[in-house]
Protein backbone atom coordinates (compact mmCIF):
# COMPACT_ATOMS: atom_id res chain seq x y z
CA UNK A 1 0.00 0.00 0.00
CA UNK A 2 1.45 3.32 -0.79
CA UNK A 3 1.13 6.15 1.60
CA UNK A 4 -1.27 8.15 -0.83
CA UNK A 5 -3.42 4.70 -1.11
CA UNK A 6 -3.97 4.45 2.53
CA UNK A 7 -3.80 6.11 5.87
CA UNK A 8 -1.46 6.45 9.10
CA UNK A 9 -3.44 5.64 12.35
CA UNK A 10 -1.35 7.48 15.46
CA UNK A 11 -1.47 7.71 19.12
CA UNK A 12 0.22 10.48 20.97
CA UNK A 13 0.52 11.35 24.60
CA UNK A 14 -0.73 14.88 25.63
CA UNK A 15 1.17 16.26 28.82
CA UNK A 16 0.18 19.42 29.75
CA UNK A 17 2.46 21.82 29.27
CA UNK A 18 4.75 19.94 26.84
CA UNK A 19 2.37 19.13 24.42
CA UNK A 20 1.88 16.21 22.37
CA UNK A 21 4.40 14.06 21.42
CA UNK A 22 3.47 10.95 19.38
CA UNK A 23 3.92 7.26 20.55
CA UNK A 24 2.79 5.00 17.76
CA UNK A 25 1.51 4.92 14.69
CA UNK A 26 1.50 1.95 11.34
CA UNK A 27 -0.32 2.25 7.84
CA UNK A 28 -3.63 1.20 7.82
CA UNK A 29 -6.64 1.57 4.91
CA UNK A 30 -8.58 4.44 4.77
CA UNK A 31 -11.14 2.09 5.50
CA UNK A 32 -9.84 0.96 8.68
CA UNK A 33 -8.37 3.74 9.23
CA UNK A 34 -12.21 5.64 9.52
CA UNK A 35 -13.69 2.32 11.04
CA UNK A 36 -11.28 2.51 13.68
CA UNK A 37 -12.31 5.87 14.73
CA UNK A 38 -15.74 5.61 14.80
CA UNK A 39 -15.80 3.20 17.08
CA UNK A 40 -13.42 4.79 19.08
CA UNK A 41 -15.02 7.96 18.94
CA UNK A 42 -18.25 6.41 20.32
CA UNK A 43 -16.75 5.27 23.21
CA UNK A 44 -18.12 6.18 26.67
CA UNK A 45 -14.24 6.61 28.07
CA UNK A 46 -13.52 9.06 25.26
CA UNK A 47 -13.55 12.84 25.48
CA UNK A 48 -14.05 15.79 23.17
CA UNK A 49 -10.67 17.34 23.11
CA UNK A 50 -11.58 20.32 24.11
CA UNK A 51 -11.12 22.58 27.06
CA UNK A 52 -14.94 22.49 27.89
CA UNK A 53 -15.24 18.55 27.72
CA UNK A 54 -12.00 18.41 29.78
CA UNK A 55 -13.23 20.66 32.27
CA UNK A 56 -16.73 18.77 32.18
CA UNK A 57 -15.25 15.65 32.66
CA UNK A 58 -12.70 16.60 35.25
CA UNK A 59 -10.02 15.57 33.70
CA UNK A 60 -6.84 15.80 35.38
CA UNK A 61 -3.10 14.64 33.75
CA UNK A 62 -2.40 13.27 31.13
CA UNK A 63 -4.11 11.94 27.30
CA UNK A 64 -3.81 9.61 24.75
CA UNK A 65 -5.08 10.88 21.54
CA UNK A 66 -5.24 8.55 18.56
CA UNK A 67 -6.24 9.51 15.47
CA UNK A 68 -5.85 8.62 11.34
CA UNK A 69 -4.29 10.77 8.65
CA UNK A 70 -4.88 10.76 4.86
CA UNK A 71 -4.48 12.15 1.90
CA UNK A 72 -8.06 12.66 -0.43
CA UNK A 73 -8.63 14.47 -2.94
CA UNK A 74 -5.26 16.56 -2.01
CA UNK A 75 -6.53 17.36 0.80
CA UNK A 76 -5.82 16.42 4.82
CA UNK A 77 -7.92 14.65 6.14
CA UNK A 78 -7.51 13.64 10.15
CA UNK A 79 -9.52 13.44 13.27
CA UNK A 80 -8.33 11.98 16.23
CA UNK A 81 -10.26 11.21 19.66
CA UNK A 82 -8.93 11.94 23.14
CA UNK A 83 -8.81 9.27 26.14
CA UNK A 84 -8.28 10.16 29.88
CA UNK A 85 -4.69 7.82 30.37
CA UNK A 86 -6.45 5.86 32.85
CA UNK A 87 -8.83 4.27 30.21
CA UNK A 88 -6.45 5.00 27.41
CA UNK A 89 -4.38 2.31 26.71
CA UNK A 90 -7.34 -0.44 26.99
CA UNK A 91 -9.66 1.59 24.47
CA UNK A 92 -6.97 2.42 22.21
CA UNK A 93 -6.01 -1.26 22.07
CA UNK A 94 -9.49 -2.28 21.47
CA UNK A 95 -10.83 0.40 19.56
CA UNK A 96 -7.05 0.72 16.76
CA UNK A 97 -5.82 -3.06 17.56
CA UNK A 98 -2.62 -1.70 18.96
CA UNK A 99 -0.87 -4.10 21.58
CA UNK A 100 -1.52 -2.92 25.02
CA UNK A 101 2.23 -4.10 26.15
CA UNK A 102 3.57 -2.32 22.81
CA UNK A 103 1.49 1.22 24.29
CA UNK A 104 2.82 0.38 28.28
CA UNK A 105 6.63 0.19 26.96
CA UNK A 106 5.81 3.13 24.46
CA UNK A 107 4.43 4.85 27.62
CA UNK A 108 7.66 4.54 29.99
CA UNK A 109 9.51 7.62 31.10
CA UNK A 110 12.81 7.13 29.18
CA UNK A 111 10.93 6.35 25.94
CA UNK A 112 8.63 9.61 26.07
CA UNK A 113 11.97 11.54 26.90
CA UNK A 114 13.45 10.55 24.11
CA UNK A 115 10.80 10.52 21.97
CA UNK A 116 9.60 14.37 23.11
CA UNK A 117 13.59 14.92 22.27
CA UNK A 118 13.62 13.92 19.26
CA UNK A 119 10.55 16.17 18.38
CA UNK A 120 11.99 19.21 19.86
CA UNK A 121 15.17 18.53 17.93
CA UNK A 122 13.35 18.14 14.80
CA UNK A 123 11.51 21.18 15.69
CA UNK A 124 14.19 23.26 15.88
CA UNK A 125 15.61 22.05 12.81
CA UNK A 126 13.19 23.27 11.08
CA UNK A 127 13.27 26.61 12.62
CA UNK A 128 16.87 26.79 11.79
CA UNK A 129 15.55 26.48 8.13
CA UNK A 130 12.42 28.50 8.16
CA UNK A 131 13.64 31.50 9.92
CA UNK A 132 10.33 33.62 9.13
CA UNK A 133 8.36 31.23 11.12
CA UNK A 134 10.32 32.11 14.23
CA UNK A 135 9.32 35.95 13.54
CA UNK A 136 5.91 34.92 13.24
CA UNK A 137 5.71 32.69 16.75
CA UNK A 138 7.48 35.92 18.38
CA UNK A 139 5.21 38.41 17.14
CA UNK A 140 2.25 36.14 18.02
CA UNK A 141 3.88 35.35 21.80
CA UNK A 142 4.20 38.95 22.38
CA UNK A 143 0.41 39.82 21.19
CA UNK A 144 -0.41 37.34 23.60
CA UNK A 145 1.30 38.47 26.05
CA UNK A 146 -0.20 41.81 25.32
CA UNK A 147 -3.71 40.33 25.33
CA UNK A 148 -2.95 38.50 28.94
CA UNK A 149 -1.94 41.73 30.86
CA UNK A 150 -4.97 43.19 29.66
CA UNK A 151 -7.16 40.46 30.92
CA UNK A 152 -5.49 40.66 33.64
CA UNK A 153 -6.10 44.18 34.29
CA UNK A 154 -9.64 44.10 33.32
CA UNK A 155 -9.98 41.44 36.01
CA UNK A 156 -8.39 43.33 38.73
CA UNK A 157 -10.32 46.22 38.26
CA UNK A 158 -13.83 44.14 38.05
CA UNK A 159 -12.92 42.53 41.28
CA UNK A 160 -11.54 45.69 42.63
CA UNK A 161 -15.37 46.78 43.09
CA UNK A 162 -16.30 43.30 44.32
CA UNK A 163 -13.73 43.39 46.95
CA UNK A 164 -14.49 45.34 50.15
CA UNK A 165 -11.32 45.65 52.28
Amino acid sequence: MSKLDGAIIYVELERAGTGRVEIYSREATKEEALQMFESARNDRRAIEDDLASRVAAEVKGDLLCAGYFFVEGGKDAHEDVAFPIVHAVAAISEHFGVDAATLDRALEPANVAALSSARDAELASFLKDHPEMQVGAEAFRQKHGNVQAALAAELALELEGEVKH
